[in-house]
C-alpha cells in the first residue's frame, strides 16, 4: 500500500527518524493510535500462542537510560536489561499487567504468614479443647503474640493492595 503525505509531514518525519533512529513507519503508526484514542482499539490482546517466532529488536540507549533499567531490573527483580525492556513494553502495551518476581515473592510472602496465624489460632483452639484449664497469663500473651501478627500483615495487605492499585490506575 502506498501513501502520500503533505511534503512538510514527511520532512518531520524524517527528522524524527534521523534524530531517534526510529523507522518512518512506525512514527507515523504511534501518530495514528495517539490521535485515535479510545475510539478503536488496533492492538488486540497479547496472546502467546498466536506469537510464533522470536524477533530480534535492537535499541540505542543513552548511558544514563542504561542506568535506569539496571535500576529497574534490580526493583522487579529481572536479571537482564533484554528482560526488563521486555517487561516494561509489555505492561505499557497490554491491558493485563505483568507481575514481576518480586511482587511475586511478596506474595509468597503474604501467604505464609497468614498460614502461621492460621496455625497459631488452630494451635489456641485445640490448647483450649484439650485443656480445659488454662493459664491466663499463657493465654493473654499468646492472644497478644497474635495480634502482633495481624497488625503487621494487615499493614502488608494494605501496602501490597495500594501499590497494586496504583499499577493498575496507571493503566486506565
Amino acid at each position: 500500500m502506498r501513501v502520500q503525505l503533505a511534503p512538510a509531514n514527511l520532512e518531520i518525519l524524517e527528522r524524527l527518524n534521523q534524530e531517534y533512529k526510529i523507522p518512518i513507519t512506525s512514527l507515523a503508526n504511534s501518530c495514528i493510535y495517539e490521535k485515535l484514542g479510545d475510539k478503536i482499539k488496533l492492538l488486540k490482546e497479547f496472546d502467546s500462542s498466536l506469537g510464533g517466532d522470536d524477533t530480534e529488536l535492537k535499541i540505542r540507549l543513552y548511558e544514563n537510560e542504561r542506568e535506569y533499567l539496571i535500576k529497574a531490573s534490580k526493583l522487579t527483580g529481572i536479571n537482564s536489561l533484554t528482560g526488563v525492556v521486555k517487561y516494561l513494553i509489555l505492561n505499557s502495551i497490554y491491558e493485563k499487567r505483568y507481575i514481576t518476581p518480586t511482587e511475586i515473592e511478596a506474595f509468597i510472602k503474604f501467604k505464609s504468614e497468614v498460614n502461621s496465624i492460621g496455625r497459631n489460632l488452630h494451635q489456641i483452639l485445640k490448647h483450649l479443647n484439650i485443656h480445659k484449664e488454662l493459664k491466663s497469663d499463657n493465654l493473654i500473651n499468646t492472644i497478644q503474640e497474635l495480634n502482633i501478627k495481624i497488625d503487621h500483615t494487615k499493614q502488608e495487605i494494605d501496602n501490597l493492595l495500594k501499590y497494586t492499585n496504583k499499577r493498575f490506575k496507571k493503566q486506565g
